[in-house]
């Protein structure tokens, strides 16, 4: 399935075709999506996490605190920061709709790349899949189904009727033909190739895992012991609205263990880790990081069993909505930290800009080289994410509106019909009281929901629900 030999000969040739040397060569680009990646890293804090890895990259650049998703779910978020434009805008709430037929006039991002003469290749998820993706976009690209048959029957079970509930396989293999095995030495092999070019290159590897269901070769589960991983005690739930305690999973069977599952997840974000090594121990082999900018992203968060009991994404919380984000190599900082809250829609203009390029129009995002380079913090900035969830008692899909201030989150479902939500940073960081309706509150309330009205509406579209909470009769 994946034969390198056979591919490489066509992109060796596509990559080292130069036509000379430039005066001023504009920086690689290593761009890193890693699927339902939440901020279970050791490098945002979590110290049961085994992830030095990616820990040893942001300690390499700057580590963005706060950044957040613009649609909690797989391809919208991927059609946003990969055209540089925002849900409300794509129309983009499922799974199956590519950028091209919805945004057909935008540049996605690695498109852009080769326009500007990179060349470009990529291996695993970068858009959701190959018919979601942009196939001009790429001198190269492939992901196929992975070697691993362990993995393979996972997958099988997972989406061949199962009961929907997370559940996790240790893989008898090295886990090096995995689907994600495989995309790394791809990966590795293509920065080893274009050390020795003068063209610069737009790489992108994408990482199905810790996608459920959590598959990962033994020696990332022995990393942890279910016992050492007992939940942390949550504080009760405090006037939250019932529409907003949703996920893709709601509805489905808790797992097993709590424990169990949380040791699944993590072996899978420590098998992720030790592929993005290869990729970064690389770069140093080939004296890379001197003119390779390299980010590192998830798509969306994930919740682990909090809130109650919920699982995987499509809530408005910040564990679903915020990701890691991080950015190293030329231009940018080492040790940098950014607590300023940004967006994945961001990425774009800042790519560009720190390659001195000029980004196409339209773009919604807003370049973060200031944050990057200035060493200081943006006090005015927000971010904003949007997601939908069904109404049982309406039964209609209804837009929860986000905007995330430096000390809050403020939520509106159907303009705030359906429910309101505000979240203080400084006393309930886990976001369990909400505090909308406190007058003390008043004026913050005031603010965000003045801030909300100057967003657009969402563009009209499908809207993806979680599946268990769909109408009868209606698709999944």
């Amino acid at each position: 399935m994946h034969r390198l030999s056979a591919t490489f000969g066509f992109i060796l040739f596509s990559l080292a075709c130069s036509g000379g040397l430039r005066a001023a060569q504009p920086p690689n680009v290593l761009f890193i999506v890693v699927d339902d990646l939440n901020l279970s890293l050791g490098c945002y804090g979590n110290t049961q996490v085994r992830s030095p890895h990616i820990d040893r990259l942001a300690a390499r650049g700057a580590r963005f605190d706060r950044a957040y998703a613009q649609y909690p779910l797989c391809n919208p978020s991927r059609v946003s920061f990969l055209t540089g434009r925002r849900p409300e805008t794509t129309g983009v709430y499922v799974l199956n709709t590519p950028p091209h037929t919805a945004v057909p006039d935008a540049v996605t991002l690695p498109r852009f790349f080769r326009q500007q003469g990179y060349a470009t290749a990529g291996a695993g998820k970068i858009f959701h899949n190959v018919r979601t993706g942009d196939a001009g976009a790429w001198d190269h690209y492939q992901d196929g189904e992975g070697e691993d048959a362990g993995e393979q029957a996972a997958i099988k079970s997972r989406y061949g009727g199962g009961d929907g509930r997370p559940r996790w396989f240790e893989l008898e293999g090295d886990g090096s033909k995995t689907r994600d095995g495989l995309n790394a030495a791809t990966i590795r092999q293509l920065v080893a190739n274009n050390a020795a070019t003068n063209k610069p290159f737009f790489l992108a590897a994408g990482f199905h895992k810790p996608h459920l269901p959590w598959t990962a070769p033994k020696r990332f589960f022995d990393l942890y012991r279910e016992g050492d991983l007992t939940p942390p005690a949550e504080p009760a739930l405090r006037n939250v609205p019932p529409i907003a305690l949703q996920t893709e999973l709601s509805g489905f069977e808790q797992p097993d263990s709590r424990a169990g599952a949380l040791r699944g997840y993590y072996a899978c974000v420590s098998f992720i880790d030790s592929l993005i090594g290869q990729l970064l121990d690389e770069l140093d082999r080939g004296d890379l990081w001197k003119n390779t900018v390299v980010v590192l992203l998830g798509d969306h968060g994930f919740h682990l069993g909090d809130h109650g009991g919920l699982w995987a994404k499509l809530s408005a919380f910040d564990q679903s909505t915020r990701v890691p984000l991080i950015m190293a190599g030329a231009g940018i900082p080492a040790g940098r930290v950014v607590t300023t809250p940004v967006e994945l829609v961001d990425v774009y203009p800042t790519l560009a800009d720190l390659a001195g390029l000029t980004p196409p129009e339209r773009l919604e995002g807003r370049s973060l080289r200031p944050l990057l380079q200035n060493g200081r913090e943006d006090p005015g900035r927000i971010a904003r994410s949007l997601v939908y969830h069904y109404d049982v008692a309406g039964k209609r899909d209804v837009a929860g509106q986000t905007v995330i201030g430096a000390q809050w989150r403020y939520t509106e479902w159907d303009e705030g019909r359906a429910g309101r939500e505000l979240y203080s940073r400084n006393t309930d960081a886990g976001e369990y009281h909400n505090r909308a309706a406190d007058p003390a509150m008043e004026k913050t309330v005031k603010t965000a929901a003045a801030l909300l009205r100057t967003i657009p509406a969402p563009k009209p579209g499908p809207a993806n629900r979680p599946r268990a909470l769909a109408p009868a009769g209606s698709a999944k």
